[in-house]
């Protein structure tokens, strides 16, 4: 009964984290006027959401998560996103936005990957 909750809250995290870099990254391509508010600490909030939910989420059932190839492929992209964001995203280029949106939009799918993979 707890799972769908913290799932819940997981996605909750993605969707404040991943939009709040998205709405950066579409100003960066020009798509859209310059953010009137500072997002870093919505991004942070939900990479916190995310980092708790995803460790309850694992340590619930790990022999699950690391057989799941959608969650494998998963935790690598993440992993690349994570880097990209810390390192070229910072360079604030139409590069940074164009890979951030293609890692973002990677783990996005991945992550719905995990349930269509179960063994």
């Amino acid at each position: 009964m707890l799972f769908p909750v913290l799932e819940a809250i997981h996605v909750m995290g993605l969707a404040l984290s991943v939009g709040t870099i998205v709405m950066v990254d579409l100003w960066l391509l020009g798509w859209r006027e310059r953010p009137t508010t500072r997002l870093a600490r919505w991004t942070w909030a939900g990479f916190a959401l995310m980092l708790i939910t995803g460790a309850a989420l694992f340590f619930s059932n790990v022999p699950r998560y690391i057989h799941n190839p959608g969650f494998l492929v998963k935790m690598g992209l993440l992993a690349l996103a994570l880097l990209a964001h810390f390192t070229v995203h910072r360079r604030a280029t139409r590069f940074a936005a164009v890979l951030s949106l293609t890692l973002w939009s990677a783990v996005v799918i991945s992550a719905k990957a995990i349930a269509d993979l179960d063994a």
